[in-house]
Formats: C-alpha cells, sequence, structure tokens
C-alpha cells in the first residue's frame, strides 16, 4: 500500500513540474498535419505534414517540397541533422510556410505533445500540429 502511494505521488509530482517528458517512442510512428503557425491557421491547401518514424527518421512536406532526415530528441528538444529537401520553387505564402517549418526542425524545437497534438516551440516559430487521418 506505501508503496503504490509513493508511486502515485511520485507521478503526481512529476506532471504538476511541467509535465511527463516526452520520449522517442512517443513520437515514433505518427503522421502530423500542420495546422498552425505560431498560433495562426494554416491554409489547409498548403498540406504541410510531418510523419516521425522508426528511430526519429523523418519526413514530410514541409510546404511545396518534400524533406527528409533524422531527429534527435534531447532534453525534449527535436533536432533535425542532417535535414534534406526537394528544391521546387514555391508561391510567396507557400514559402512561409515551408521556411517556418524548415527552420524550425534544423534549428530544434521544445515538443509538447498529446494523443492528438503536437506543438514544437523554437526559437522563431511555433508550429501546431494534429494527428493525421490516415483513411483520406
Amino acid at each position: 500500500m506505501k508503496l503504490a502511494f509513493a508511486t502515485t505521488t511520485a507521478l503526481l509530482l512529476t506532471a504538476c513540474s511541467g509535465g511527463l517528458k516526452v520520449v522517442e517512442s512517443d513520437l515514433q510512428h505518427h503522421q502530423w498535419k500542420l495546422i498552425a503557425i505560431d498560433g495562426i491557421t494554416v491554409n489547409s491547401d498548403i498540406q504541410s505534414e510531418l510523419e516521425i518514424g522508426e528511430h526519429l527518421s523523418i519526413n514530410g512536406r514541409a510546404g511545396c517540397n518534400r524533406f527528409f532526415g533524422s531527429a534527435t530528441l534531447t532534453q525534449g528538444k527535436l533536432k533535425a541533422e542532417p535535414l534534406a529537401s526537394t528544391q521546387m520553387a514555391c508561391l510567396p505564402d507557400v514559402q512561409q510556410v515551408e521556411t517556418a517549418v524548415l527552420m524550425t526542425l534544423t534549428e530544434g524545437a521544445i515538443v509538447s505533445h498529446d494523443d492528438q497534438q503536437l506543438e514544437l516551440k523554437g526559437e522563431q516559430y511555433t508550429l501546431s500540429y494534429e494527428l493525421a487521418d490516415r483513411s483520406q
């Protein structure tokens, strides 16, 4: 009984002290759709997405270009190194989204995560994603 109380207390203290720590397994095997940058809704026609796979391999569409690479997760910060992408010219509004996504991934971002939402808070941008519906 005392062990169960101590374990519950430790979990509650961890949750109250800034949230539970994000680990690699929380992020892997999910596909995310970008819904906002700095709280401003992204045009759904842009279809920016992020997929995080095994061992934090990442790929997706930043704006009009595809990207791929690998990432690390250190002290709650996700950073993509190296990151490669195609080099097509984008329309100006799409280029703004692309720049925010690629910059945030390569510079690194603090991760906040729950079952349906992913937030990447970088130095310049905060990217908000929702879990993609794979049936589409």
